[in-house]
């Protein structure tokens, strides 16, 4: 009976529809209505009872009863009355008067939530053109109403409300906004973006700000939509100490993007005038498959991005590099200015201006062949004082290189891989500008290595696999003799990436010479379980030629350190470890890393070890501790904090806590930082922020929140 009734139905009112559509000369969508009952009364008019829907195109409504009035073309609803547009919007009502095409529409003591979050309660929400929401005398929140009458925790009241669907924007007039129902401003226009808006134009968060240096104040940002792929965030940032212009801008095109930030100051730290900082960055796609990177950070002084928090580096970088990569050829340019901020380095001395530019392409399947320069500029011309590498204080210099470079491996039979590789090249070396050297060396290099490795594979009763592996290498490498100075390998160490390279060191300005055997063990778990783990050892022992590394590489001696690594991965723990130990088990270099995650912690810990090395320029041990841990001790309240710890110098050099609520209406922020500075070109500083955010405006959705959800 009731599928009777429900296709009898639609077909009256579709013709229904398609009268009245026709006398207007326009065709209606047809509309879909299924009741527990539908009469056919006089005048054109449809009458539908008990458990009514109603469907058209994206649109449902469900109410008790439906009249339709063919004459005029109007949908008369008794509720309860619930309105779906299929686009994010619900609404409640107790009576509603709705066109025929649904695009105009009034209804009376209704609710209203866009997007799961924002809900809008009014004595009467008209719908004007399908495209505007129109209420009066209203409240708007995205907090949960109750009820039993509690006022929310916040609350927008205005004479009128209109929601623009195109634009997605919400006005206000004559606005308050309450606070636990106590009205704490007025607003006689008020314009915010709904839920399901991204971006636009307007007042973002703003955030109270507090700091040892720069005083008690406030940001309050203020955000430009100029395109679809373009905008601009201008934050003033006001205290008693400071009046600051933040401002970002950032643009995306089709193959390239740029964000650039720009700072400018006039504070009570510098009294020599306003003080400035840059930071900007972008990628562009070039023709013929080349891509252009580059870097910007420039400031008025050397202190002031980090007196701000822009930025914490100890060195600041420029850089512009273009580079190519294809599956048989690398490309790649890179001109480098770096300024240092570190006390005792002296941007005169230190080799400001790098250019590095390089091209290897592949020869068959074994072979490469690599062709590059490297440039270096100090803006000294003094060479008088000439360090333990042999650089004067003013010493330019440029190298051009050339190399080719063969690897093979094969099986050879009971399993056991028999590898040998190759390499041979030459370096020109142009060193001018300095009093003390104005020549051009040039060096032939080479070396080659055999090598046997031999795994084995146990497969265990419970699934797992052991993987035992030794591994042994003779190789034998020497270079000409040059009077040459080293630049770019000064901190030479053993790790697990150069323990069978021919050359452990990382650039071309030192050649390790000599006939060496280097051997390893490693051991790897695989286990079905969830967990996996390794762990390696390695060594290296010299048969002939100098050796000229430093203490703390590990490879000062004839027989190296023992290099020890392992990492495990076991589901909520991630542990990796590396460390290096003479003959006499005394410790030169370690490094762990601790992560564990879980649903409500997360923690990170590292800690690095260094022994003293006066070639490297360190006097006395190095030895560090960082940690960072996240806690959230419900669904509303997270807690975060972090540390790192100076043990050569028995400090804390850094630390900070925060604590964040989160509910469906509400988020508050609160963060204390303290940075303890090592350098003479940094203060030390305390920052405080607070940030509290209303949710519903163009913010994503997390409630999920019905419009008749129950209070608690």
């Amino acid at each position: 009976m009731r599928a009777w009734v429900i296709k009898t139905a639609a077909a009256l009112i579709a013709c229904l529809c398609a009268l009245a559509a026709a006398a207007q000369e326009t065709l209606a969508p047809a509309a879909t209505l299924i009741a527990d009952s539908v009469e056919i009364l006089e005048n054109r008019t449809l009458l539908a009872r008990g458990s009514v829907e109603i469907l058209l195109d994206q649109t449902r409504i469900t109410a008790q009863e439906v009249r339709y009035d063919g004459e005029n073309d109007r949908l008369t609803i008794t509720g309860p009355i619930t309105l779906r547009d299929g686009a994010g919007t619900v609404i409640l009502a107790a009576q509603a008067e709705i066109s025929d095409n649904f695009q105009d529409a009034v209804l009376r003591s209704a609710r209203a939530v866009l997007d799961a979050q924002l809900q809008i309660a009014a004595v009467e929400i008209n719908r004007r053109t399908g495209i505007y929401l129109e209420g009066h005398k209203i409240a708007a929140t995205s907090c949960q109403v109750c009820d039993s009458g509690r006022a929310p925790l916040w609350q927008i009241r205005a004479r009128r409300l209109v929601h623009d669907e195109i634009e997605r924007q919400l006005y206000f007039e004559d606005a308050q906004f309450r606070v636990l129902d106590v009205p704490i401003l007025y607003f006689p226009r008020l314009r915010l973006p709904d839920p399901t808006l991204d971006r636009a134009t307007g007042v973002l968060t703003p955030r109270l700000e507090s700091s040892t240096l720069l005083g008690w104040g406030a940001k309050l940002p203020y955000f430009i939509v100029l395109g679809d792929n373009r905008d601009l965030l201008l934050t003033p940032y006001l205290t008693n100490k400071t009046r600051t212009l933040e401002t970002r801008y950032r643009h995306l095109w089709p193959g390239a993007e740029l964000e650039t930030s720009l700072y400018l100051s006039d504070d009570a730290i510098r009294t020599d005038g306003f003080r400035w900082g840059l930071i900007a960055e972008g990628t562009q796609e070039l023709p013929l498959g080349y891509d252009l990177t580059f870097a910007i950070e420039a400031a008025s002084d050397k202190s002031y991005l980090s007196d701000y928090s822009y930025s914490d580096t100890d060195r600041r970088e420029n850089s512009v590099a273009v580079s190519r990569a294809t599956a048989q050829t690398v490309t790649q340019a890179e001109l480098l200015y770096i300024e240092s901020l570190r006390t005792g380095e002296d941007t005169d001395v230190f080799p400001a201006l790098h250019f590095y530019g390089g091209h290897a392409v592949r020869l068959g399947r074994h072979g490469l062949a690599q062709i590059d320069t490297h440039a270096y500029y100090r803006r000294s011309s003094d060479g008088s004082d000439a360090d333990l590498d042999g650089i004067g204080d003013g010493l330019d210099s440029v190298r051009l290189s050339g190399g080719f470079d063969w690897a093979r491996s094969a099986a050879i039979g009971a399993g056991i891989i028999a590898e040998a590789k190759a390499e041979f090249g030459g370096d020109v070396f142009f060193l001018a500008d300095d009093d003390a050297r104005d020549s051009t060396e040039t060096r032939l290099r080479g070396g080659a290595a055999l090598g046997l490795r031999w795994p084995f594979e146990r497969r265990n009763a419970n699934g797992s696999r052991d993987i035992i592996e030794p591994r042994l290498q003779l190789s034998h490498s020497d270079a000409t003799d040059a009077d040459i100075p080293n630049e770019d390998s000064t901190r030479v160490e053993i790790d697990e990436g150069n323990l069978f390279s021919l050359n452990r060191a990382p650039g071309s300005g030192f050649y390790e010479e000599g006939t060496r055997v280097e051997l390893a063990l490693s051991w790897t778990r695989i286990n079905p379980d969830g967990w996996d783990g390794s762990l390696s050892f390695g060594r290296i022992e010299r048969l002939s030629g100098a050796n000229a590394f430093s203490t703390a590489s590990g490879l000062s001696s004839d027989v190296s350190s023992w290099l020890v690594s392992g990492n495990l991965d076991a589901g909520p723990v991630d542990l990796i470890g590396r460390l290096s130990l003479d003959t006499d088990f005394h410790v030169s270099k370690s490094e762990f890393s601790l992560g564990y995650t879980s649903d409500r912690l997360a923690l990170l810990g590292g800690y690095a070890f260094l022994a003293a090395d006066a070639q490297a320029g360190r006097t006395v041990p190095a030895e560090e501790m960082a940690l960072d841990a996240s806690y959230q001790f419900n669904d509303q309240v997270g807690g975060s904090g972090g540390l790192r710890y100076d043990f050569d110098a028995n400090f804390v050099t850094s630390a900070e806590l925060g604590l964040t609520y989160l509910n469906q209406c509400v988020e508050f922020g609160l963060s204390v930082s303290r940075n303890f500075a090592a350098s003479a070109n940094v203060a030390s500083s305390t920052d405080v922020s607070i940030t509290v955010r209303l949710r519903g405006f163009g913010t994503s959705s997390a409630s999920g929140r019905q419009i008749n959800a129950s209070c608690r």
